[in-house]
């Protein structure tokens, strides 16, 4: 797997290089010590914590899909915990591969000490690779991209992605905030990657509220999670790789999602 230039290392911080060297050689050299962790960990957790509320929708979308698939899962974003349960029912309820990764923001998983260990206690280091936010310092950025596209070259690995970037903290959960391209230059870059959809709706930010409610309350806090068909990019990918190509496909990536929402609301309001 390919690795960062010694100038791409230097955007990193000593911490953060620590941390990214420690989750490069476990994902590495450790891929089936890390699904059975996960199994037993992040999985197995996540199923204790909310696994009960699921309500899923559009699981005849992932009849399909087998363990040689590779995806790029697009969600919405509004609680820490999304893509833990949406990551845990994938795992658990489909053929797909357990090979999933999550890019993630470096602040916290990757630059302390405490965000390095939850992030293997939690999830094996498959939040990964780190993204770097600082202007000076995106250089790095451009090997995480790289590194995702190859990832992808293997049959049966995910990628999950919050087109977003961040969480949505406004009051209606329709209303998303704007598209970063990201994702769109990944699906670009990546041929035969075809990308799900996902809505999700009704975790908090509190791992303490969510398992108060999925043990005592679990009939009013649903967590639904819609699943649309798989996107297809073959139309773009034949555009080549500028940045307004890759803003095209990271809407699209994020229509589907806003699909879902829409037909949630409408469920809702019926």
């Amino acid at each position: 797997m390919i690795q960062p230039t010694p100038e791409q290392l230097a955007q990193l911080k000593p911490l953060e290089r620590f941390w990214f060297r420690v989750a490069d050689f476990c994902l590495r050299r450790l891929k089936g010590f890390l699904i059975v962790w996960n199994h037993f960990n992040m999985v197995q957790g996540c199923r204790l914590i909310n696994g009960r509320r699921w309500v899923v929708h559009g699981a005849e979308h992932l009849e399909r899909l087998t363990k040689k698939d590779s995806l790029i899962v697009v969600a919405n974003h509004r609680s820490f915990f999304d893509f833990y349960a949406i990551g845990a029912m994938l795992w658990s309820r489909t053929r797909l591969s357990k090979h999933i990764l999550f890019p993630v923001r470096s602040p916290f998983f990757y630059d302390s000490w405490l965000g390095g260990l939850v992030n293997g206690w939690m999830s094996g280091f498959y939040m990964f690779p780190p993204i770097i936010r600082t202007k000076d310092r995106r250089g790095f950025n451009k090997y995480a991209l790289d590194r995702m596209v190859a990832e992808l070259q293997r049959p049966g690995q995910i990628l999950g992605i919050h087109p977003e970037g961040t969480r949505g903290k406004g009051d209606d959960p329709y209303v998303f905030l704007k598209t970063q391209p990201g994702v769109g230059r990944i699906v670009l870059a990546a041929p035969d990657v075809r990308v799900l959809p996902v809505f999700i709706l009704g975790l908090s930010n509190s791992m303490k509220t969510e398992f108060k409610r999925t043990w005592f309350s679990k009939e009013s806090h649903p967590i639904h999670i819609h699943f649309g068909p798989p996107l297809e990019f073959d139309d773009l990918r034949e555009k080549g790789q500028r940045m307004s190509v890759a803003m095209l496909a990271a809407r699209r990536a994020m229509d589907g999602v806003a699909a879902l929402g829409e037909r949630h609301r409408a469920m809702v309001e019926e």
